[in-house]
């Protein structure tokens, strides 16, 4: 009972206190999406670094240490010393230029609005994929805070509720403010729980690492044992998926959109990439832990952490752990619907419908789009297996989408060169999803290998044979220069 009050006290003062006071100032969906110009670099930073966290680096990473172990945690070191800096500092400020209002919008500023109606069809289906985890780990924290006493399916019921509460009466403005705490609560959080645990198990994590060692399996317990599995199935696809394939997610650029100015975007690049590094280390200890004590995690990878923390701390620290887990995943989550709706609302329904629509009938449009993807998520996230392979496959979607924008954006437009790189490369991930060939070696079976070599081969190749205008932020350079628009 006391790790559910205090989720609750949590929750309760920190939602209602911001969202109810702050959502007065939410007047429009542009406001609700975007914040409008309104976040500071702690709110940008915080947002922005919060927004790749989720599923990806708690609840699919201690499903993978199970059996990867202290590997798996290269998910998220990669992802914070590699893809934060680089978009805070990089990505971020050159999507700003094109004046848009969503990603979609920027391919169809490069490559023309067939370009963008592709990626407003496509791309939510892997954003849709993500959510799906970020729903089943939040579903992993209600059952533990239940203390396993509810079902799995009830608690992916009572995630999709908590999903549709915390976006419902608040929008990109007040998560932003959410997200300042949620970010120092989730390091507190996990960090006090391992420590704890430390104490708490007969023998602390040298128990861990004599089981393991014990087992043949020593390397589980070391970060650096850089075996062709940690290698090839976590190091290199998270270096390149979260680099070109997380960069085109459009909850990434909300809180780019919000902010007051570059500066704003920027001054936020080495914190918030070290916040992002160090959040999944907890949680990845965790899983090696629970699968050192299958007596007490049992059979499944993915309720192993729920029953471990059950079993050895006490309900306070399993109260902050389980806060600290929400953080993630409700921020993460939230970030996922209201970037989907806003796409949606945006770039799929407002340009296929006649009918002027004023503020306040706009803003009950994205609400009940938000609501029509949360419960979209819900049920489908039942049926996966292991998420960390939803994850790669949603980024293959997304992963010719993001390299094509980057060669129009920094070198050559060709439209042509593009659709058929993008056609080519969806052919390819599909082929390999639903008929991978018996030729395949065994370390390359996901399908982001021979979309990666495909759509990046095709893209210097065919900008390289057809001609093209110049790249776009040449041309807004030159445009610039010349006073055409103000720089």
């Amino acid at each position: 009972m006391v790790p559910v009050i205090i989720t609750i006290v949590y929750f309760g003062f920190f939602c209602v206190f911001f969202g109810m006071r702050a959502s007065k100032s939410v007047s429009d969906s542009k406001s609700y999406f975007t914040a409008t110009g309104q976040l500071g670099w702690i709110a940008v930073m915080c947002s922005f670094t919060l927004a790749p966290l989720g599923g990806g680096h708690t609840s699919s990473l201690w499903q993978q240490a199970g059996g990867m172990g202290m590997g798996a945690a290269w998910w998220g070191i990669t992802s914070g010393g590699f893809m934060v800096p680089i978009f805070l500092l990089w990505f971020g400020p050159m999507f700003l230029k094109l004046k848009v209002q969503t990603f979609p919008q920027a391919l169809g500023k490069v490559f023309g609005p067939k370009a963008k109606i592709w990626n407003s069809c496509v791309a939510p289906a892997g954003w849709l994929g993500i959510t799906m985890s970020e729903l089943f780990g939040t579903a992993m924290a209600i059952y533990t805070l239940s203390g396993a006493r509810l079902s799995v399916t009830a608690c992916v019921l009572i995630a999709g509720l908590l999903f549709i509460i915390y976006i419902w009466f608040a929008g990109m403005l007040q998560a932003s403010y959410m997200n300042i705490i949620n970010a120092v609560m989730l390091i507190i959080g996990s960090f006090m729980a391992i420590f704890w645990l430390g104490g708490a198990l007969p023998g602390g994590y040298q128990a861990v690492a004599d089981y393991y060692a014990g087992a043949g399996m020593a390397g589980n317990t070391n970060l650096f044992n850089f075996s062709p599995t940690v290698l090839w199935g976590q190091i290199v696809p998270c270096l390149i998926l979260c680099l070109f394939s997380v960069s085109s997610e459009h909850a990434m650029y909300q809180p780019m959109l919000g902010a007051k100015d570059v500066n704003a975007i920027r001054k936020g690049a080495l914190p918030g990439g070290m916040i992002n590094a160090m959040a999944c280390l907890p949680f990845v200890i965790l899983g090696v832990t629970a699968a050192a004590l299958p007596q007490v995690a049992g059979t499944d990878a993915m309720t192993a952490v729920p029953n471990l923390v059950l079993a050895y701390l006490p309900p306070v620290i399993v109260g902050f752990l389980m806060v600290a887990l929400l953080c993630a995943l409700l921020s993460t989550g939230s970030g996922m619907v209201l970037a989907i709706a806003h796409v949606v609302c945006d770039d799929l329904i407002t340009p296929c419908s006649t009918k002027k629509r004023t503020p306040k009938q706009q803003m009950w449009l994205s609400r009940v789009v938000c609501l029509i993807v949360t419960l979209a998520a819900a049920l489908p996230s039942l049926k996966v297996e292991v998420f960390i392979l939803l994850f790669f496959w949603c980024f293959s979607l997304s992963l010719p989408i993001f390299i094509c924008y980057l060669i129009g954006m920094l070198w050559k437009v060709n439209r042509t060169a593009a659709w058929i790189n993008l056609v080519a490369s969806l052919a390819v991930n599909c082929w390999w999803t639903f008929a991978l060939p018996s030729w395949c070696p065994p370390n390359f079976t996901l399908s982001f290998y021979p979309v990666f070599v495909v759509t990046f081969g095709l893209g210097i190749i065919l900008a390289l044979v057809m001609p093209g205008e110049k790249g776009i932020l040449r041309q807004i350079k030159e445009q610039e220069a010349a006073g055409q628009i103000p720089a």
